[in-house]
């Protein structure tokens, strides 16, 4: 044996175990995990581990996430914990410096959850100067020793989150950018990537409100608010670039990945649509997403390929929904084709329903086996996406893209897994990895029925995808509200505010998903249903303390509603208040177009209800040189439609550029042709966005024009928009016993809620008589008026909604 190297002992058994093991021999049954060898070595005894060390690693052991009944004793000891390890007296440099630090992040987690702020607290009482002391006192430990630079930058992101939580963003900002520029070679990645994701964060987003407010924390960024200055948004994107540009230096691809994600969040949450486009074409890229949107260069020539392809689904549709428009297609008279003009190519955009047609090849779907970032960063991308295609209006584009999501949120790898609680590990090869907060499963998961209702614009069908969808998820944000928050994975270093974040987005979620249910209502003609909806939106609003965000769109689609059953004086009044309340002024003043999307709807829907109550009280105004009859519009509907017009424009989240073309065709009553043109803009623009709604109405302007001097295409036309109209009611029945239905009530003047849009079809069924009349066609002629009385019926049931009270 070697006496200066001797051998150590293999096993040594302390005596406080051998003590334990033979007491508990009386409890346990025997087995070779618990007997005791008869030959053991010498027994020693364990140091007990220095108390400052202790008191350093007892908070990791209590901690719980905020979901947790214990959560606050949890914080209570971890502040008594570490204020114990402060109290003791010859501290290391070191020890003093990480107990510093503790405490100012338990503090910040309890001052974020509200126990500083309750007054039922006591041992929160004071904690913001706590914390503020704290981060002072570690700071200065830091700088005086070089080994705790670590603990000097993890300070400091301390330092500026508390400063942005005390709405001191200007300091907290520059504490950022102080950190950025003293970072030297030999400093980690991550920690250099932290600080700059910490300064895009806290220029994105807005802090939140004081304490002493009662409003609803604001959980919307705050480049998409309106007074946003244009500084933050070149200096979050300057910072975005910057970070890609050190990504790409260090070769870490993730961290580029993430840099394209952010910018096109950056980009639509501040509303510059025209720099969307190619930000997420370079996203798409780097996460090898390829759609082939390029096609959609070329509207017309795709329109006439998919019009071969959907010819005969629009002829079943017809005979399906409508009567009048199958006898139009099924035996046209050769005495109005003599008479009308032949169609040209454009006569296919008018005659063939909005329709998606499918993918010209699949669509790439990332695998669920692939890292849970490239997968969130891929469903996130994907949503935004989108969002931006269907606010533009190309319902191609968004189709695939829409696909892809419901494969990836439907493989289960986004809502369950490792990244339950919304934290995925960004690698970084040689380096470690570092923690990513993303947005949270629930809310993500409930975010792309949103996003699915409302990138479905089609009402027409038995069941428009935009009401299942929209159905769905209120179903899913009902049953986790009912769950509660126990059921919900957060962070063991999240805050209440933070699982209170994910349940105000929840609602709002809700919320904007009754919207939707409000808005196919009333274009399927279900005012029961959406006064019902309608009732619950508002309940829904004022129980969770947000309606003023929602009153103005509350407000239009009362309007929208009394619009639709004929109560134009309620409607006009609740279009006025409707763009009063999302900012605007009145029409023609000079305080510019204020107010946004919903001001915009509010002045078009105001515009178009007073053209059309000028051409009712007008029944036979002065003809125009094509033959037509447009009657004369008063100067304050003129100006109220050219302020339409001006803020219609000026938007191009569609349907809005769409109205604008409607609305422009309306006034330009002295030129035909100019108006025809705006009409055809219209119609190629509600077509691209899968809009049958407004298509239906744009169709019925278009056939008017044509009445006098184009019979035949006149009734190919407005076959078309009876069509829409019909598919607009239509049940869930099969073809042939809706077919069988819709006759025996046509028949006995009897409708039911097949009837779809009763005052549109009534409209255009008055055409037809008039243009069979013509033609002297008697029977067709009988045929439609039994048809115009059972829609003058349904028509005079709208008045039992018009005597409701809102």
């Amino acid at each position: 044996m070697d006496d200066v190297n001797p051998r150590p002992q293999k096993r040594q058994r302390m005596d406080h175990l051998t003590e334990s093991a033979e007491s508990s021999d009386q409890l346990l049954p025997s087995s070779p995990l618990t007997s005791i060898p008869a030959s053991s070595p010498p027994s020693s005894t364990l140091r007990p581990l220095p108390p400052q060390v202790l008191l350093l690693a007892l908070p990791a052991l209590l901690a719980h996430p905020p979901t947790h009944e214990n959560y606050g004793l949890s914080l209570f000891l971890s502040l008594r914990a570490f204020r114990t390890c402060l109290e003791l007296k010859a501290l290391t440099p070191d020890v003093e410096c990480r107990a510093w630090t503790g405490l100012a992040e338990v503090g910040l987690t309890a001052i974020e959850s509200g126990y500083s702020t309750s007054g039922e607290h006591e041992w929160a009482n004071g904690l913001e100067i706590e914390v503020e002391k704290a981060i002072g006192k570690g700071l200065l430990i830091a700088q005086k020793h070089p080994s705790l630079r670590p603990l000097r930058h993890q300070l400091t992101l301390l330092n500026a989150h508390f400063a942005f939580q005390s709405h001191n963003t200007k300091f907290a900002r520059a504490l950022l950018r102080r950190l950025i520029a003293s970072f030297i070679p030999s400093d980690p990645p991550p920690i250099v990537y932290v600080a700059h994701l910490a300064l895009i964060t806290q220029l994105t987003s807005a802090p939140p409100p004081s304490t002493s407010s009662t409003s609803m924390p604001s959980t919307s960024p705050a480049l998409g608010d309106s007074s946003a200055s244009t500084p933050e948004l070149q200096a979050a994107l300057a910072a975005i670039t910057t970070l890609s540009a050190l990504a790409a230096q260090n070769r870490h691809p993730a961290i580029e990945q993430l840099a394209c994600v952010l910018r096109v969040r950056v980009l639509i949450a501040s509303g510059l649509w025209d720099l969307v486009g190619e930000a997420l074409e370079v996203a798409e890229r780097s996460l090898s997403l390829s759609f082939g949107d390029g096609d959609e260069g070329k509207p017309a020539n795709e329109a006439q390929e998919g019009n071969k392809a959907t010819e005969s689904s629009a002829e079943a549709l017809m005979r399906s929904y409508s009567i009048t428009a199958q006898d139009v297609h099924e035996s046209a008279s050769p005495q109005s084709q003599s008479q009308s003009q032949p169609p040209s190519r454009e006569t296919y955009l008018e005659n063939a329903p909005a329709q998606a047609p499918p993918p010209k090849h699949n669509p790439p779907v990332p695998t669920l086996e692939a890292d849970p970032l490239t997968l969130s960063l891929t469903a996130h991308i994907l949503i935004l996406g989108v969002v931006f295609y269907t606010h533009v209006g190309r319902v191609r584009s968004a189709e695939p893209r829409l696909a892809v999501l419901h494969t990836l949120m439907d493989g289960g790898a986004l809502v369950g897994g490792a990244n339950s609680d919304g934290i995925v590990e960004i690698p970084l090869p040689g380096q470690g990895s570092i923690p990513l907060r993303t947005t949270h499963p629930r809310t993500l998961f409930l975010l792309t029925f949103l996003v699915s209702a409302i990138a479905k614009r089609d009402p027409v069908g038995r069941r428009p995808k935009k009401r299942v969808f929209a159905d769905c998820g209120v179903a899913q944000c009902r049953e986790g509200r009912n769950a509660g928050g126990l059921s919900m994975s957060v962070p063991l270093w999240a805050s209440l505010g933070d699982v209170e974040e994910i349940d105000q987005r929840s609602l709002r979620i809700e919320a904007d998903l009754l919207c939707e249910l409000v808005a196919v209502s009333i274009q399927r003609s279900d005012f029961d249903a959406a006064e019902n909806h309608l009732a619950t939106l508002i309940a829904h609003t004022r129980s969770h303390d947000f309606f003023p965000a929602y009153a103005a769109r509350i407000t239009l689609h009362h309007a929208h509603l009394a619009h639709a059953v004929g109560d134009t004086a309620r409607a006009e009044t609740c279009y006025r208040v409707a763009a009063h309340l999302d900012g605007a002024g009145p029409a023609g003043s000079t305080g510019g177009l204020a107010g946004g999307f919903t001001a915009a709807a509010a002045r078009a829907g105001e515009a178009l209800l007073r053209i059309g109550v000028t051409a009712a009280r007008s029944p036979h105004p002065p003809p125009t040189v094509d033959g037509g009859n447009v009657p004369q519009l008063d100067a304050p509907t003129v100006a109220l439609a050219k302020d339409a017009l001006a803020r219609c424009s000026a938007n191009s989240s569609a349907p809005l550029p769409a109205l604008a073309a409607l609305i422009s065709a309306a006034i330009s009553r002295s030129h035909i042709i100019r108006s025809k043109s705006f009409l055809k803009h219209a119609l190629a623009l509600s077509g691209a966005a899968g809009d049958n709604h407004l298509r239906a109405l744009i169709l019925a302007v278009v056939g008017a024009q044509y009445v006098y001097t184009a019979p035949g295409h006149a009734m190919e036309v407005l076959a078309v928009c009876e069509t829409l109209g019909a598919g607009m009611g239509a049940s869930v029945k099969k073809a042939k016993e809706e077919l069988e239905c819709s006759v025996t009530e046509k028949s006995s003047g009897e409708t039911k809620d097949a009837t779809g849009n009763a005052p549109l079809r009534l409209w255009v069924g008055e055409r037809f008589l008039e243009l069979f009349k013509r033609a002297g066609k008697e029977s067709r002629a009988n045929k439609q008026r039994i048809f115009n009385t059972a829609y003058q019926s349904a028509v005079d049931r709208l008045a039992t909604h018009r005597a409701r009270p809102c």
